[in-house]
């Protein structure tokens, strides 16, 4: 199975991720780490890595023979969705994706939740207007998730995300 999860900033991508890589054994693989890598050094606590390696890392995971992708729909990973044999988009509500980023963010900064950035006050402001973006459709992601409407599920609530994973469960079985 090639999977790629897609959506906006705290929809649940990272999450989904992980439960379906448990419960079928397919490695997870979260784009934002291929395109930033950690550095303690740095205020922001990482730094974007070469386009060059960035592309090179992400050819390598789709040339696996299954994956679990998740990322906010970048245009640069859009052959990740070319070569996906499922595309599930989290097209959660507004306000829970509100309430997500204000909750990661005090964890975060609490030590309760790790991150890859550091949590400060501009990353939330940039939380926001991520989310923002997608709403307004400013940022493209449903629409190049909607090019692949032949393999395309939205998923909207929690309770759909349930059954998705009750699905995926079940083909396993």
């Amino acid at each position: 199975m090639k999977l790629y999860i897609v959506g906006p900033v705290a929809s649940g991508k990272s999450t989904l991720a992980r439960q379906v890589s448990q419960l079928t054994g397919i490695p997870c693989f979260h784009l934002d780490q291929v395109v930033y890598q950690k550095d303690p050094e740095k205020p922001s606590g990482n730094y974007k890595r070469p386009v060059e390696e960035r592309d090179r890392l992400f050819h390598a995971i789709l040339a696996r023979d299954s994956y679990v992708l998740e990322d906010t729909g970048r245009v640069c990973f859009l052959e990740g969705m070319q070569h996906a044999d499922r595309i599930i988009l989290l097209d959660t509500s507004g306000i829970l994706r509100r309430k997500r980023i204000v909750t990661r963010w005090i964890r975060q900064n609490f030590k309760l939740e790790p991150c890859d950035y550091r949590p400060n006050f501009t990353m939330l402001r940039d939380m926001f207007r991520w989310s923002r973006a997608y709403e307004t459709g400013e940022d493209g992601t449903r629409r190049r998730a909607l090019q692949f409407s032949e393999k395309l599920t939205v998923l909207q609530s929690p309770r759909e995300i349930k059954n998705f994973l009750s699905s995926i469960a079940h083909e396993q079985a």
